[in-house]
């Protein structure tokens, strides 16, 4: 199975994150689900070839990007220099690990925002909290 190139969940093409105080559940997890789950249809249960749950935030940052072996975050080291968060790599690197820019541009789908990854940047920055 492979992404759907129809574009983003039509709920919303852009996700208010705050500049501080960023919850996973509150405000990342609905960016993620929209923007590279259920949205795109590529990180979904349905589609096995590129698994990742978004459902608890221990699932998620333990995630580990096929061909490395560390996690997406590591809430403690990561926040002293959250640019060299995998997480953050993958969604502003055009090829991290092998791996072209999260979510990719070639199914058409809408990039995540400035304001969305410097929402992320600052959450890997301070620990990556629930």
């Amino acid at each position: 199975m492979r992404c759907n190139d129809q574009g983003t969940a039509p709920y919303l093409t852009e996700y208010p994150v705050p500049d501080s105080n960023i919850s996973y559940y509150k405000d990342l997890q609905p960016l993620f689900n929209g923007k590279c789950g259920f949205g795109s249809q590529c990180h979904t249960a349905e589609n096995p070839d590129n698994l990742l749950f978004f459902s608890t935030r221990e699932i998620f940052i333990s995630h580990v990007i096929p061909g490395l072996s560390v996690p997406l975050v590591d809430p403690v080291k990561d926040a002293l220099n959250p640019e060299q968060a995998p997480l953050y790599l993958i969604i502003t690197e055009s090829n991290y690990a092998g791996f072209e820019r999260q979510p990719p541009l070639s199914y058409n789908r809408a990039p995540l925002t400035e304001r969305e990854i410097e929402g992320i940047r600052n959450w890997i920055k301070e620990g990556a909290p629930e």
